[in-house]
């Protein structure tokens, strides 16, 4: 292993004031030790010590220290680092090709599918629940670890529909179980509950994150619809930029402040989301000193710090409590729409920024009207003689500027 000091580094440019300036810290391969600018999952240790894994290598960092592990330093399994779970004994890291170590501090001990009866090489989830066990998710199945042996679930002995498991998140009473293509599972028990677009209103078969808020409620990020709350039965609540003011619908990770009360989600083209109650807040290269659009994974620490991994730019320190003095740029754009009530057309004024698209979506969420638009103050007309009666959304999203929207009625 390698071990540097390096101190806590600032990136001063293009900051939006100065309390913007401390609030952002960005570690990358060339003004720190990290190994690799592809940052996939971050991890605090009891002790405070934080894991950062790469795309080539493991890093832990102690606010001055960094020691950073690969195959050339150590026995880790694999460069490629996809998870990671810490607890008062272990650190333990799922890997892109080497399947499962687990490091004590010193000695590395590694779990794949000839050793074990890991399910895959590849881990891309991990989690302890509270019993102690290791859930380990895999592209081959579910496995759970107790220290001697293991118990695997697949699509033999669950009701998941799909055995690549993305997304793990254990609560007193149950684990949930994130896949890609097949739902979610819950279980509790012994007993499996599963939920797919077939057989509830969750919003994508695919879950990259999982996360829970203070009164218990679960909360899952999916790659192509948003944010969604799991409220019971068969029932999610679902925030898109059709419904809300989310700056994208491609998460990939979210996670939950218990000091603040509030979400932390990941993009993969609009940086990091903070939703405050029914707000959006939304950081990007454009508005404050993230390096990059696309955000991996999200870890939120217990003094409240968010740790955010990204794709090219390295590792993000943010402190919420400074975020509170950005003064982000206000936008004062608007549209509007006219008759209102309509029967065969409606007209679009817009004032926002073009490019962009204008949609017209009814109380379902569905898209029933598209239009394309070049350049701002641009009139639209939408032909809605064949809508059915009731009230629509229009919602206006420019490129590179806001999203407005406005409620038309259709009458007769």
């Amino acid at each position: 292993m390698i071990r540097f000091s390096i101190p806590f580094i600032l990136l001063l440019s293009y900051a939006i004031g100065s309390k913007a300036q401390q609030a952002f810290t960005v570690f990358n391969a060339t003004n720190s030790p990290l190994p690799e600018n592809s940052v996939r999952c971050v991890a605090s240790a009891p002790n405070g010590l934080k894991w950062i894994g790469t795309d080539y290598g493991l890093a832990s960092y102690d606010g001055t220290n960094w020691t950073i592990y690969n195959t050339f330093n150590s026995s880790i399994p694999d460069n490629s680092i996809r998870s990671l779970a810490v607890d008062s004994n272990y650190i333990w890291v799922g890997t892109f090709n080497g399947g499962l170590g687990r490091f004590d501090g010193l000695n590395w001990t590694t779990y794949n599918t000839s050793n074990s009866q890991l399910p895959d090489d590849f881990v891309r989830s991990l989690s302890k629940d509270s019993t102690g066990n290791l859930w380990v998710g895999t592209i081959g199945g579910l496995g759970v670890f107790d220290g001697i042996g293991w118990t695997i679930y697949n699509q033999s002995n669950t009701p998941l529909q799909s055995i690549n498991i993305s997304a793990l998140h254990h609560n007193a009473n149950s684990t949930f179980v994130g896949t890609i293509n097949g739902g979610m599972g819950i279980f509790t028990n012994s007993n499996w509950q599963h939920f797919t677009i077939a057989n509830s209103n969750i919003p994508d078969n695919s879950i990259l994150s999982i996360t829970e808020d203070n009164v218990g409620t679960p909360w899952i990020a999916t790659p192509a619809n948003g944010i969604s709350a799991y409220i019971g039965g068969i029932q999610f609540l679902t925030f898109s930029t059709l419904s809300s003011g989310i700056a994208s619908n491609s998460t990939t990770s979210v996670r939950h402040s218990t000091l603040t009360n509030e979400l932390w989600i990941g993009s993969s083209d609009a940086g990091i989301i903070r939703k405050s109650g029914l707000i959006f807040q939304n950081y990007h290269p454009s508005n404050s000193l993230m390096p990059d659009v696309f955000v991996q994974c999200i870890h939120v620490d217990p003094q409240g710090i968010v740790w955010a991994g990204t794709q090219i730019g390295g590792l993000v320190r943010i402190d919420p409590v400074l975020l509170t003095s950005i003064n982000e740029p206000m936008h004062t754009s608007y549209i509007a729409v006219f008759p209102n009530p309509a029967t065969d057309w409606i007209h679009i004024k817009n004032t926002a920024d073009g490019p962009g698209v204008v949609s017209v979506i009814d109380m379902q969420g569905r898209v029933v009207a598209r239009q394309a638009f070049e350049s701002n103050s641009e009139s639209m007309n939408i032909q809605v003689a064949e809508l059915p009666i009731g009230n629509y959304h229009v919602v206006v999203s420019c490129f590179s500027g806001p999203t407005n929207r406005a409620i038309f009625v259709k009458s007769h």
